[in-house]
């Protein structure tokens, strides 16, 4: 097979400049990428397992507060700790729609989930009005009591899977180009629990749709510009 000429290395060069909208886009060369992985969730002798690839953490579980055990543990969780022992008592914690602080019962904590995992058991939480007053503020009863891991999973769990999130789910992993709508959601897949989290973020090149366009522009005008000279 005789070797490619001048020209028809320069013809083929100009082709594939007047080509990059065809298949420039497909490469994502610009922008983050984003790296998923998933971890199964199951009972095992009353308590969470969480089955993780290795070196990977699960950070966040929506529904299911304190599954991180960096050195960011939220003051919360401490709380609900201390409360294993007997209820805890304190004043003015996170609490919406009080609309009669003088009535007693049960009161809402603004941004906590229902459930709490405490050295990988799963315990409801609950919030109850004790006192109020001017000077001090209203006071509540913090309090947790132990679930069965099971209970916890079938109540926060989604049956609604996004694709991204059930590719993570059959590989272990994905890469996207946009963030996983139902990440560190609990989601149902054939019976099992599992949870798709973000590993890592990588950054190539800024996405600019601007830039994009004149570089475009620009390659279309030199393998026209190319293709008539040969």
């Amino acid at each position: 097979m005789r070797p490619p000429t001048r020209r028809e290395l320069t013809v083929a060069v100009a082709v594939l400049l007047i080509a990059v909208p065809i298949w420039a886009p497909p490469l994502d060369v610009t922008g983050p990428d984003y790296r998923y992985e998933t971890a199964e969730l199951s009972t095992q002798n009353g308590k969470l397992a969480v089955d993780t690839p290795d070196g990977s953490h699960v950070h966040d579980v929506e529904g299911i507060d304190c599954f991180d055990r960096s050195f960011e543990f939220t003051r919360r969780c401490f709380y609900d700790g201390g409360a294993i022992d007997g209820n805890v008592t304190g004043v003015n914690p996170s609490i919406v729609d009080v609309s009669d602080p003088a009535a007693a019962g049960e009161l809402t904590r603004t941004g906590d989930d229902e459930y709490v995992m405490l050295a990988d058991e799963i315990y409801r939480r609950s919030t109850t009005f004790v006192d109020a007053n001017e000077s001090v503020g209203v006071t509540v009863e913090l309090g947790v009591e132990r679930v069965d891991p099971a209970t916890a999973l079938a109540d926060v769990a989604h049956e609604e899977v996004s694709e991204p999130a059930r590719t993570a789910i059959e590989t272990g992993s994905v890469t996207t180009d946009e963030p996983i709508e139902d990440a560190n959601e609990v989601l149902v897949v054939d019976g099992e629990y599992y949870v798709v989290f973000e590993e890592s973020q990588q950054r190539s090149y800024p996405a600019n749709p601007g830039t994009e366009r004149l570089f475009e522009a620009v390659s279309v005008a030199a393998g026209g510009w190319l293709l008539l000279r040969s």
